[in-house]
């Protein structure tokens, strides 16, 4: 059964979906002419590269360098996959590099809302959601490019990432979250939204609905159910965080 594929044109990018609701023989080597970014909603697929293989599931995030050969073997169904192709007019009119691109997918953690938004901007359609859609991309990319020359996470911090998804559905304080890593929590304090352009409260929150997008997709679980397994307190509280992460209301990221 072949895919169920449609495209979407912006101003300087195009954005695919692709949706394989049943197994389909895949795995052909192929290329791309521009700059891709692929975001995996939900399913997953292995993927072979030169002298790599990357397991793709539900949140992935990777980049294409034009001409960059690959394939795909998918083997969970159904799976849904949203590409994103970059036009050298976009790269020009913003002054970006392939490298800024790539950049930003590899440093911002929660990049998997900015494209689950932008799926929220083609669902609306018209004028103003192609220049939202154009605005949420750029901000991806400065995110990234703002704080470039701090890139390098000092190992202290990268311990505080672990520990916060590692426990991610603990209340995990800041004197707690110091005395693990060995800093003091005002030097926390003082570098955790540069490093992750989001207040503390914030990433723990993203974090759980992170932990919702694939229940949703795949469980048969209550909305009550879900809020509970992933930390909230009741499911009107659950709701609102959804809805300004992903703007979408729970209900209806479950049926996209």
């Amino acid at each position: 059964m072949a895919p169920n594929y449609r495209t979407h044109d912006f101003e300087g990018f195009l954005i695919s979906i692709t949706e394989h609701s049943l197994p389909v023989k895949t795995g052909i080597w192929h290329s791309h002419e521009k700059p891709i970014i692929s975001f995996v909603l939900y399913g997953g697929n292995k993927e072979y590269r030169k002298n790599k293989i990357i397991e793709r599931v539900g949140g992935s995030l990777n980049f294409y360098n034009p001409y960059e050969l690959h394939k795909n073997v998918y083997n969970t169904f159904p799976s849904k996959h949203i590409s994103l192709e970059i036009d050298d007019s976009f790269l020009d009119k913003y002054d970006y590099s392939k490298s800024d691109i790539e950049l930003a997918v590899i440093k911002n953690y929660d990049s998997h809302f900015t494209f689950i938004k932008l799926m929220n901007e083609i669902k609306i359609e018209g004028i103003q959601s192609s220049s939202t859609a154009e605005m949420l991309f750029v901000a991806f990319i400065e995110n990234s490019i703002n704080s470039k020359e701090d890139f390098v996470f000092p190992t202290w911090m990268l311990s505080v990432r672990d520990l916060l998804n590692d426990r991610w559905n603990e209340n995990i304080s800041l004197r707690e979250l110091a005395d693990k890593v060995n800093v003091h929590p005002t030097t926390i304090s003082k570098n955790f939204k540069p490093f992750f352009q989001c207040t503390l409260g914030e990433y723990m929150r993203k974090l759980k609905v992170g932990r919702a997008l694939g229940m949703l997709t795949s469980s048969e679980k209550s909305l009550t159910e879900i809020a509970h397994a992933c930390g909230f307190s009741d499911q009107s509280h659950f709701t609102r965080v959804f809805k300004s992460t992903t703007c979408y209301l729970p209900k209806q990221f479950a049926k996209i």
